[in-house]
C-alpha cells in the first residue's frame, strides 16, 4: 500500500486586493494635417504650423521633453475623373502631410489649456486625451496590493480550516496575477476648422476619475491537524 504522507495535505485559496488612485499623468495626442499641390509645399506648410504649435506649448509651460512625435505620414491624394470614353481615371490632386504629437505631462489639470493653446496656434487635429498612472506610482500600488492579497488568501484559508480542526504549516506555492493596466479615460478624436470649433473646445470640460487596480494571488498552503 502507498504510504500516507501528511505533508501532502494542502488547501488552495485565491486572495485579492483592490486600490483606487487618481491618475498622475496626462497624455494629449494632437497635431497638424496639411495639404498642397506638391509634397515639398505640403511638408513646408505642415512644418511651419507644427513649429508654431510646439513654440506655443513650450511658452505656456510644457517642457520640450514632454513633447514627442507620435506619428508622421505623407501620402498623395487622388481624385477619380471620368474621361470622354466613360472610364474613370485616378488623377493626382496633391499631397497630405500628417504630423501628430504626443504630449505627456504631470500637469494633470492642463488638458483644456494644452488643446486651446495648440488649436490657437495651428493644430487642426486632436486624436486623444487620456489620463493614466505613471510607472512609478503603478509599481508602488502593485507592491502594496501583492502583500494585501496574500494576507487576504491567508485569512480565507485560516477561516476555512477552523471547522476542519486544521492549521497552516507551510506554503507550497504562490502565483501572482497582476491585472495592472494603464488607465485611459476621455478618448476623443476631432478635427478643427476655424474659430467656431476652437471656441467650442474651450467650453468643453475634460474630467477624469480614479483608477481602480486589482491584484489576485493563488496560494497553496500545506496544512496539518491542530
Amino acid at each position: 500500500l502507498e504510504k500516507y504522507d501528511p505533508s501532502e495535505q494542502i488547501i488552495s485559496v485565491t486572495g485579492s486586493a483592490t486600490a483606487s488612485s487618481e491618475p498622475d499623468t496626462l497624455i494629449v495626442v494632437l497635431g497638424v494635417e496639411s495639404e498642397a499641390m506638391t509634397a515639398n509645399e505640403s511638408l513646408s506648410k505642415n512644418s511651419n504650423s507644427l513649429n508654431s504649435v510646439i513654440s506655443s506649448l513650450t511658452s505656456s509651460g510644457i517642457s520640450k521633453d514632454d513633447i514627442q512625435t507620435s506619428n508622421f505620414r505623407i501620402y498623395p491624394l487622388y481624385d477619380s475623373i471620368k474621361d470622354s470614353n466613360g472610364n474613370y481615371q485616378q488623377i493626382l490632386t496633391g499631397y497630405r502631410v500628417s504630423n501628430i504629437l504626443s504630449i505627456q505631462t504631470e500637469k494633470i489639470d492642463s488638458a483644456g489649456n494644452i488643446i486651446d493653446t495648440a488649436v490657437s496656434s495651428g493644430a487642426n487635429r486632436v486624436d486623444n486625451v487620456s489620463f493614466q498612472l505613471s510607472d512609478g506610482k503603478l509599481q508602488k500600488i502593485s507592491d502594496d496590493l501583492i502583500s494585501n492579497a496574500i494576507t487576504d488568501a491567508t485569512q480565507k484559508a485560516e477561516k476555512a480550516l477552523v471547522p476542519l480542526k486544521q492549521k497552516i504549516v507551510g506554503v507550497k506555492s504562490v502565483i501572482i496575477h497582476d491585472n495592472l493596466m494603464p488607465y485611459y479615460d476621455s478618448p476623443m478624436r476631432a478635427s478643427f476648422d476655424g474659430m467656431a470649433m476652437e471656441a467650442s473646445m474651450k467650453s468643453a470640460p475634460i474630467m477624469f476619475g480614479d483608477e481602480e487596480i486589482t491584484t489576485n494571488v493563488s496560494v497553496v498552503f500545506y496544512i496539518a491537524a491542530e
